[in-house]
C-alpha cells in the first residue's frame, strides 16, 4: 500500500497538467473522480479537490463530483465553497438527498439551525426510509441542544429505525435517555450498541456515566476503565473515576486518577480545581 501512495501522486500531477481545453468525456470524468477519492483518503485533500474540478471540467454533470468536493471543503471548513458545491449538486439533482444533509450540515456550522433543519426535514420528505438516516440524526441532535428530550428521542428512534446497526445513533439515543432521568433505559440500548461494537469506546463512556447516575459506581468505575482501554488519553474517563473516588472518600485513589486526567489535559482548569478539592478531603 506505500508503494501506491508515489504512484497516485505521478498521476495527480500529470492530470493537473491536462489540458485546459477539455472536452466532455464522462469516461475520463470517471476516472478523475476515483483518483480524487483515493486522494481523499490519504488526507492529500488539495490533489483531491484538484481531480473532482477535473471530473467537472470532463463532465459538468456529474454530481457526486460536485457534492464531494463539497465534502472535502466542508472538511477543511471552507463552508462558503462547500455550500456553493452543494446547491450546485441540488439543482442538478433536486432529489439528492445526501446533497439536502450536506447543506443543512453547512448551515449549521455558518449558525443557521433554522435553515439547516429545514433542508433535513426535506431530506426525509424525499426518501423517508434513507438507511442513512442522518437527517433524523441530526434533527435530534438540535432538539437535544434545546433540552427538547421527548423530540430528541422521537427522532433518534426513528434514525435507529432506519440504521438499526449504526452504534453512534443507539448511542445518542441512550444519551438523551440518561439525560432525561432514565439511566436504565440508557444502558439498555448501550448495552445493544456494545453487541455491534464490543470496543466502543464512547459507548463504554456512556455506559459508566449511566451507572454513575444510578450511583452504582463500582459499575461505572469499571466502564469508564474499559472506555480507557481503547482511549488511554480519555481524559474525561480519568476525572468521572476521580469524582466517583471522591464521593467514596478515597483520596489517593482519587488523586492518582485526576492526575492522569491533569497529565493528558495540563491546561484544564476544572481539573486542577478538582485536585485542589481531592487534597482538602
Amino acid at each position: 500500500m506505500k508503494s501506491f501512495l508515489p504512484f497516485l501522486l505521478i498521476i495527480a500531477i500529470l492530470s493537473a497538467c491536462t489540458s485546459q481545453e477539455a472536452e466532455i468525456d464522462p469516461a475520463q470524468s470517471q476516472v478523475h473522480y476515483d483518483l480524487g477519492i483515493e486522494l481523499a483518503q490519504y488526507s492529500l485533500y488539495q490533489n483531491s479537490l484538484e481531480e473532482f474540478a477535473l471530473a467537472i471540467k470532463y463532465d459538468p454533470s456529474n454530481v457526486k463530483a460536485y457534492r464531494k468536493k463539497g465534502l472535502i471543503h466542508f472538511g477543511i471548513k471552507q463552508y462558503d465553497k462547500a455550500e456553493k458545491l452543494f446547491e450546485k449538486t441540488i439543482a442538478l439533482d433536486p432529489k439528492n438527498v445526501q446533497g439536502h444533509i450536506n447543506l443543512g450540515m453547512v448551515k449549521y456550522s455558518k449558525g443557521d439551525k433554522t435553515e439547516a433543519k429545514k433542508l433535513w426535514e426535506h431530506a426525509i420528505n424525499i426518501k423517508s426510509n434513507d438507511s442513512d438516516s442522518k437527517a433524523f440524526n441530526n434533527i435530534a441532535n438540535l432538539h437535544k441542544e434545546e433540552k427538547n428530550y421527548d423530540k430528541a428521542i422521537e427522532y433518534y428512534k426513528l434514525a435507529v429505525n432506519n440504521g438499526p446497526k449504526n452504534t453512534m445513533y443507539i448511542n445518542n439515543l441512550a444519551d438523551v435517555f440518561r439525560l432525561k432521568g432514565k439511566p436504565r433505559q440508557a444502558i439498555e440500548n448501550l448495552k445493544k450498541s456494545l453487541k455491534l461494537n464490543p470496543q466502543g469506546m464512547a459507548t463504554h463512556f456512556n455506559l459508566g456515566m449511566a451507572y454513575k447516575d444510578l450511583k452504582e459506581y463500582e459499575k461505572a468505575i469499571e466502564a469508564f476503565k474499559q472506555s480507557l482501554k481503547f482511549n488511554s488519553v480519555l481524559t474525561e474517563a480519568h476525572y468521572q473515576i476521580a469524582q466517583i473516588q471522591f464521593f467514596q472518600k478515597n483520596q489517593e485513589a482519587a488523586l492518582n486518577s485526576i492526575d492522569s486526567a491533569i497529565k493528558a489535559a495540563p491546561t484544564n482548569l476544572v481539573y486542577q480545581e478538582f485536585r485542589d478539592k481531592i487534597l482538602s478531603l
